[in-house]
């Protein structure tokens, strides 16, 4: 119901949305940071310098420590487990 409100919205404003795949932003990064800047209509868009997407680590021992915890909590009470 909500997506059908914002689509009228869109069809009502004459405007045409920029669709973004994440999947796809993610395998052609740079391709999309400049399909994205061509629809916001930037000017001297060819001088901009798209720098990689950062790739810092998430898992760490912390959140290594809630995956062993909620795997342990989901097993109380099984029967037969690994």
């Amino acid at each position: 119901m909500r997506e059908a409100a914002i689509q009228e919205f869109f069809t009502e404003g004459k405007i045409i949305p920029l669709t973004i795949v994440y999947e796809d932003f993610i395998l052609s990064y740079q391709e999309t940071i400049k399909k994205i800047i061509d629809y916001l209509e930037i000017p001297n868009s060819n001088d901009i310098q798209i720098a990689p997407p950062p790739e810092d680590k998430l898992a760490d021992e912390v959140s290594e420590n809630w995956v062993q915890r909620f795997r342990k909590e989901r097993r109380k009470g099984w029967q037969n487990y690994w």
